[in-house]
C-alpha cells in the first residue's frame, strides 16, 4: 500500500462532507405522485410541475366532482375535476360507496369496462356484493378521457 494512501483517505473524509450539502435529494426521494406520473421533490415541491407557485403554494383546482346517479346508461354519473386515472378511481369509489356502503365489505368491483353511448365514453363498472348481486354503475368520463391515457 503506498504511503500516500493515508492522506487520501483523509482528504476524501475531510471533503465528503461539504458534498452532502448540495440541494440535490437522493433519487429514492424522487418519486411519482400518487395521482399521476409526475415526479414530485419533497425538498423542492415546484420543480417538476407548473401548477405551484412561487411560494410552493399549490394553484386553485376544482374539487373531484360526481353529478348524477349513474345507474343507467341514459343517465350516467358525470365526473368533473379529475385528472388521473386513480383520481377518476376514487371518484367512482366514493360515489359507488355513497349508495352500497363501504368498499369491500358491503361491495367489490367485479368488473370494468368502456362503453359508447352517442359520442359520449361510458365507463361501465360491475359490482357484487357479498350475497352475490350485481349492479352496474355508468360514469360519463368523456370530457378527460384522453388525458388519463
Amino acid at each position: 500500500m503506498p504511503k500516500s494512501f493515508p492522506l487520501f483517505l483523509a482528504l476524501c473524509l475531510f471533503f465528503l462532507p461539504a458534498c452532502k450539502d448540495e440541494h440535490v435529494p437522493p433519487a429514492d426521494l424522487i418519486t411519482p405522485d400518487e395521482d399521476s406520473a409526475e415526479l414530485v421533490d419533497p425538498m423542492n415541491p415546484g420543480a417538476f410541475r407548473d401548477d405551484i407557485d412561487e411560494e410552493g403554494l399549490t394553484k386553485e383546482e376544482p374539487l373531484p366532482e360526481v353529478k348524477g346517479d349513474g345507474t343507467s346508461i341514459s343517465s350516467p354519473a358525470i365526473i368533473t375535476g379529475v385528472f388521473s386515472r386513480l383520481g377518476k378511481m376514487e371518484a367512482e369509489s366514493d360515489h359507488i360507496s355513497a349508495r352500497l356502503g363501504k368498499e369491500g365489505e358491503s361491495w367489490s368491483v367485479k368488473t370494468t369496462f368502456m362503453q359508447t353511448s352517442g359520442n359520449r365514453s361510458i365507463e361501465v363498472v360491475t359490482v357484487s356484493t357479498p350475497s352475490g348481486a350485481t349492479q352496474n354503475f355508468y360514469f360519463d368520463i368523456t370530457e378527460y378521457e384522453n388525458s388519463w391515457q
